[in-house]
């Protein structure tokens, strides 16, 4: 055998004995809906229409524990992004998360750091949270009061096209006919999406992509008519919780504070609202179809990982709830399906019951292109488990909503930095949250008392019998209490770093 053929055969051992490893970096496409319910697939839900999806499902891993570190759109789209709690970054809608991200924060994105290692960039749709040179206020005040259309998310300026090689996306909420004669918003995604895998074949390096949908957002009588029309003539079911029972099981500051306590009464309004609900999803999943035609059309299909997740969840009924930030499991929990090309036969089609959170997605992207995992992301990756390995990852996951509705409020117990007292003695619905695989802690830390919950999620799903009150469970609660006041200590300390309060 000729010394060449001898380092051919040398190779070829190298890749076949690296277990699905590929020899270059892979591509990344990471897929973000707004406000998807982390069951509304038609794998796990019949009655909603995802057959692009629910193939992608069952060619990759299904990961069934994975949890928001903030529900809903703009801080959870900066945890997602940064790999860091609200808690630490700071930016969000309320006080005192009410800042923007600063370039010195950005440059540690994994957008930010892939471009840096090479990568060429792209990014498609609504981003969602403000940067700034340096961080300052996100809400703008006048005498204290808050101007909700001041919020810097919604202005151009605040958006960081520049460190993306091709941007196509837009400040603010925007809207499903912004586009005009170019379709449906969820459609132009697409568009844009394919243009760029067409613009990256041309490179001579890696790509990552990041496609961020309004998709499932209200308002929802703008359904593109494709789709609309799958769901014209089927009665769809109610939530297996959505009845007054569970919604008396609510504590009081919830019933009486949370702005989607009124849920959906009215059947009729209810198939009219879930009906449009499924339809912008299914506008979604054939986004999926086509961005997955479009890399085999490309010769790209062997070389990129698609990470589909959303940047919330939402109630669509349950505990007679609407909307979303409350830290049950319907609002909480996050849809996540990995799509791996390089993984083994006997590995696809597995959904994995490890705990994993939102913050994990940036490190594991970093981790997966061997880029250097900054120190400040507080995330973990798991590739290991996208490469179909499955070991305990996380003893638990934290999450807190920081959303007061626009009201004022008190911060811990405390005044706030207009030095008013707030709502302290009323109460909000401003939570925190730890979940383990077996128990889940919340407590609601503007209400006097404090108002705390402590359920066995394992037997329990639905969170139905508060066990705080049981003395059988005093060591439970007793743990869960400080692991969440270690986990709000550390995002504190981090946040320090960036602003002096």
């Amino acid at each position: 055998m000729n010394y060449f053929k001898q380092l051919l055969l040398i190779a070829l051992c190298i890749v076949s004995f690296s277990k699905g490893y590929t020899q270059e970096k892979p591509n990344i496409i990471f897929l973000l809906t707004d406000d998807q319910r982390w069951d509304c697939f038609g794998f796990n839900n019949p009655d909603v229409k995802t057959p692009n999806c629910d193939k992608m499902a069952q060619e990759g891993i299904v990961f069934s524990n994975t949890h928001h570190a903030v529900p809903i759109c703009q801080p959870s789209r900066a945890s997602i992004q940064l790999g860091r709690y609200v808690g630490a970054h700071l930016c969000s809608f309320s006080k005192p998360s009410d800042y923007t991200i600063s370039e010195d924060e950005y440059k540690n994105s994994y957008p930010a750091l892939l471009r840096e290692a090479g990568y060429f960039t792209g990014f498609v749709g609504k981003f969602g949270f403000p940067v700034s040179k340096n961080k300052e206020k996100n809400v703008d005040y006048v005498d204290g009061k808050r101007i909700t259309d001041s919020q810097k998310w919604k202005i151009d300026e605040y958006m960081p096209a520049a460190y993306f090689d091709v941007w196509n996306g837009f400040s603010g909420q925007g809207n499903y006919n912004m586009y005009g004669d170019e379709g449906h918003l969820t459609k132009v995604n697409g568009d844009r999406a394919i243009d760029f895998i067409q613009t990256a074949k041309k490179q001579d390096r890696p790509f990552c992509l990041s496609v961020s949908f309004k998709a499932p957002h209200s308002p929802f009588n703008d359904v593109d008519a494709r789709f609309k029309k799958w769901y014209d003539d089927i009665e769809i079911s109610r939530m297996e919780n959505d009845s007054q029972k569970f919604h008396n099981l609510l504590p009081d500051v919830v019933k009486k504070e949370y702005r989607g306590r009124n849920g959906y009464k009215n059947d009729e309004n209810y198939q009219k609202f879930i009906k449009a609900y499924y339809g912008l999803i299914s506008g979604v999943d054939d986004v999926v179809g086509r961005i997955r035609e479009e890399l085999k059309r490309q010769g790209l299909d062997e070389n990129t990982i698609i990470i589909y997740t959303a940047d919330n969840g939402y109630f669509c009924g349950s505990k007679g709830l609407s909307g979303k930030d409350l830290l049950y499991e319907e609002s909480m929990r996050a849809p996540l399906i990995v799509f791996n090309p390089a993984l083994e036969n006997e590995s696809r089609g597995k959904t994995i019951d490890e705990l994993v959170s939102v913050v994990d997605f940036a490190p594991t992207i970093l981790d997966l292109c061997d880029v250097k995992v900054p120190a400040i992301i507080q995330g973990k990756s798991f590739k290991s488990m996208i490469y179909g390995g499955e070991k305990p990852f996380r003893d638990f996951v934290f999450a807190e909503n920081n959303f007061d509705m626009y009201k004022p409020s008190s911060v811990n117990g405390e005044l706030d930095e207009e030095g008013t007292k707030g709502l302290k003695a009323k109460g909000t619905v401003r939570s925190k949250v730890i979940r383990t695989k077996e128990y889940k802690y919340i407590r609601y830390f503007e209400t006097e008392p404090m108002v705390e919950e402590l359920w066995n999620i394992e037997a329990d799903p639905m969170e139905t019998n508060n066990l705080v009150d049981n003395p059988d469970y005093s060591k439970v609660l007793s743990k869960m209490r400080k692991l969440c006041d270690t986990r709000v200590a550390r995002n504190k300390k981090q946040a320090s770093m960036y602003v002096k309060r």
